[in-house]
């Protein structure tokens, strides 16, 4: 989650909060809070107290957790910087999806490699998506994961970094609508 956005659900968050609280007031009286928002609105009404209560304390319960989902959220990052005594390394993303597409391409022998990479800097994971087209008709679930264990290996070879989950999609070369695009390899 990117800094903005997590101040923006933060603010959201904070006043879906001061709402509830100003709706509970305005119906049920509250000793020091309901002396300044309005008296006068206040009733004795049973089930619109429980309304009141109730959707104060959803909103109130949603605010809550959308605090604690911005506190706790891990960082996703475009790239990662490895810091040593002798300097900085910072690798793309988009190298990383590359270098994997290559790798792919190479030792699985498919076509029309896309991959695309997710990567959390706190505990240095990253989640990984690939998908390709077989054309030689060979057992597809074989494929997915000799090509699970190619990304696997590249990525704890490339950047140290753990894979924590890795999704195949391997569609055979028959059921793909352009295979013009699938026949030719991809150049990126």
């Amino acid at each position: 989650m990117s800094r903005l956005t997590k101040l923006l659900v933060l603010v959201i968050s904070i006043i879906s909060i001061v709402q509830s609280v100003w709706l509970l007031a305005l119906v049920v009286p509250i000793d020091y809070v309901s002396k300044f928002v309005l008296p006068s609105v206040q009733t004795n009404t049973d089930w619109l107290l429980i309304a009141a209560l109730t959707i104060s304390v959803i909103v109130a319960l949603i605010g809550v957790a959308a605090i604690i989902t911005v506190l706790f959220a891990p960082k996703k990052a475009d790239q990662l910087i490895f810091r040593s005594p002798s300097g900085r390394l910072s690798i793309s993303k988009k190298a990383i999806e590359k270098s994997l597409a290559e790798a792919v391409l190479q030792h699985a022998e498919v076509a029309d490699v896309q991959t695309n990479v997710k990567l959390h800097t706190r505990n240095r994971v990253a989640r990984v998506k690939v998908t390709a087209v077989d054309k030689e008709g060979r057992d597809l679930v074989k494929l997915g994961e000799d090509i699970q264990s190619i990304v696997t290996n590249k990525i704890a070879n490339l950047m140290d970094v753990k894979a924590k989950k890795v999704k195949v999609k391997v569609n055979p070369f028959d059921s793909i609508r352009d295979k013009k695009r699938a026949n030719h390899p991809r150049v990126v």
